[in-house]
């Protein structure tokens, strides 16, 4: 039987400001990464945590950034006690092929957190996605000089997705050819650069409508989309519903877009 319990989890979303701090803490903690990166220390490894990327720092062990916060930078977080079992066939660091689901996943843990009596649902959704990092880790292995090329632009769009950014903008970064870049990048992701852009713009402005008050307008403008008509049908077209329809179903109630949840308890030092 297991003995996994949650204890706390949320979403920080930075402001571009400070880094996290250096702790040790008395829990095991999930981190996966929405957007951005997020540069930490866990003992003497050092991690470069992307989006769509996870990973799980061990109770007891010291960690802390090891560079400032990104700006765009946001990362959901679980704390958890116990989990051996879940934990046994687990790697500490890895990339999902599915970030979707860690998403879903998460929104529906931090949510359910605030239920009275929702503890066992807590418990089943942080098995759940712990089962996320075991079996659907994408392959590792040495990339070719093309996929590295492609990855490289995709990490320009994560990294630039707010900003006016064109497929001749990330080519021009990189050095290369705009048609031959979007010819490599669909092998790679089986899509386009334009398709994925607007993917990572659709991601945002459904964080930013789950966990904000602001006006959709000004989301839509914040997540690199300058023409409201045209971000209306592209987040239809990711997500089946309007924006105003996605946060009445998502909202996620009294959250702190900067830290949401309360910070673990310090391991006493002896």
């Amino acid at each position: 039987m297991s003995d996994l319990k949650f204890q706390i989890g949320g979403l920080f979303i930075s402001n571009g400001k400070g880094r996290h701090v250096t702790l040790k803490i008395d829990t095991t903690e999930l981190i996966f990464v929405k957007s951005g990166t997020l540069n930490i220390r866990v003992g003497e490894k050092k991690y470069a945590v992307s989006a769509g990327q996870w990973l799980i720092m061990p109770r007891g062990i010291e960690h802390g950034g090891t560079k400032d916060y990104e700006k765009n930078l946001s990362f959901f977080f679980a704390h958890f006690f116990g989990g051996e079992q879940e934990l046994a066939d687990t790697v500490e660091y890895g990339t999902s092929s599915r970030k979707e689901y860690f998403t879903s996943y998460f929104t529906f843990l931090l949510n359910e957190q605030k239920t009275p009596g929702g503890q066992k649902t807590c418990d089943l959704l942080m098995k759940i996605l712990l089962n996320e990092t075991r079996r659907n880790t994408m392959p590792t292995g040495k990339a070719s000089v093309t996929s590295n090329l492609a990855n490289e632009a995709k990490r320009i769009i994560d990294l630039d997705f707010a900003s006016p950014l064109s497929t001749s903008d990330i080519a021009g970064s990189l050095s290369c050819n705009t048609d031959y870049l979007g010819r490599i990048f669909r092998k790679t992701f089986n899509c386009t650069m334009t398709e994925y852009l607007n993917d990572r713009r659709c991601e945002e402005a459904a964080t930013l409508l789950q966990y904000s008050t602001s006006q959709i307008k000004e989301i839509a403008f914040f997540c690199g989309f300058n023409d409201m008509p045209y971000f209306r049908r592209q987040f239809f077209k990711h997500y089946s519903v309007t924006p105003l329809q996605y946060r009445k179903l998502h909202q996620i109630k009294s959250v702190n877009t900067m830290n949401v949840g309360i910070p673990p308890r310090p391991v006493d030092e002896e």
